[in-house]
């Protein structure tokens, strides 16, 4: 059986609106929006760049949030930059980035930042280190009384995102049945 041109082309523009639905589609939030006009008014903003690093990633925008995060390294040397390259590096898939990243933040910071050991915690999954993983989750359950119960480390996790969860959870459950004291 044969379809009339235009019931292909219907067809071909429903296939494709669905493909634009798809989360690697999304090319713009509001949130994105409100990093662009920060990053407009100050080209010199390290937060700003980080930030949107950050989105980019989540939004399956690998390329752009790479050269976001460089960008904001450059700009700024700090602790909570290196560590907010880890994450986005993490949600993006890039393991061995995301632990590079969070262990510069750990080391200038001296382990004394409150995300230091949780942030390992999930590039050290990432790549499949669990000693790691384990140990610096019993170090973060330390340092977050938080991390320590089921209940409380699933408010304190609420809103990361789906993998960020997963990866910590299943940390969680090994450290909760066969590595917490």
């Amino acid at each position: 059986m044969t379809y009339p041109r235009f019931t292909c082309l219907f067809f071909a523009l429903l296939l494709s609106a669905s493909a634009a639905d798809q989360p690697g589609a999304v090319q713009t939030t509001p949130k994105l929006e409100v990093l662009n006009k920060q990053i407009a008014e100050n080209a010199e903003n390290a937060q700003a760049y980080s930030n949107r690093g950050y989105v980019l990633a989540l939004l399956g925008r690998k390329d752009e949030a790479r050269a976001d995060l460089k960008k904001a390294l450059s700009l700024s040397d700090k602790p909570n930059m290196h560590n907010r390259a880890g994450w986005a590096y993490f949600n993006m898939g890039d393991y061995a980035d995301a632990v590079r990243e969070c262990e510069i933040a750990a080391k200038l910071s001296d382990h004394q930042a409150h995300y230091d050991y949780y942030s390992l915690v999930l590039g050290y999954w990432g790549t499949g280190d669990m000693q790691k993983a384990l140990e610096n989750y019993g170090l973060a359950a330390e340092k977050d009384p938080r991390f320590g119960s089921y209940k409380t480390l699933m408010e304190r996790t609420l809103e990361w995102t789906p993998l960020e969860q997963r990866a910590i959870h299943e940390v969680y459950v090994l450290w909760s049945k066969a590595w917490k004291p």
